[in-house]
């Protein structure tokens, strides 16, 4: 049986994130890989899916287009991220 999905709610600073999103499938962009420098290492996982950005709904977006999104943003002082998780099978 599967669970729900864990809403994370991140405010991101700004400069670069240090995260690879991807959208496999064509569905949800999800992130593929975390840099070790990554100021948001210690709060996401490989495999969340990125569901908004600053309230812009993602879930349509390719992941090109999310990545230039998360870009523009990149000077404001924050950025308010969602991300779910999929919970583990228990």
């Amino acid at each position: 049986m599967y669970g729900e999905e864990e809403r994370i709610e991140i405010t991101a600073p700004p400069g670069k994130l240090g995260v690879v999103i991807d959208t496999p499938m064509n569905g949800v962009p999800m992130v593929h890989a975390i840099k070790e420098t990554s100021v948001l290492g210690s709060r996401i996982r490989i495999g969340d899916k990125l569901v908004s950005v600053d309230g812009e709904d993602t879930t349509q977006m390719s992941a090109i287009r999310v990545s230039k999104l998360i870009s523009s943003k990149a000077m404001n002082p924050k950025r308010h991220m969602v991300f779910l998780r999929s919970a583990a099978p228990s």
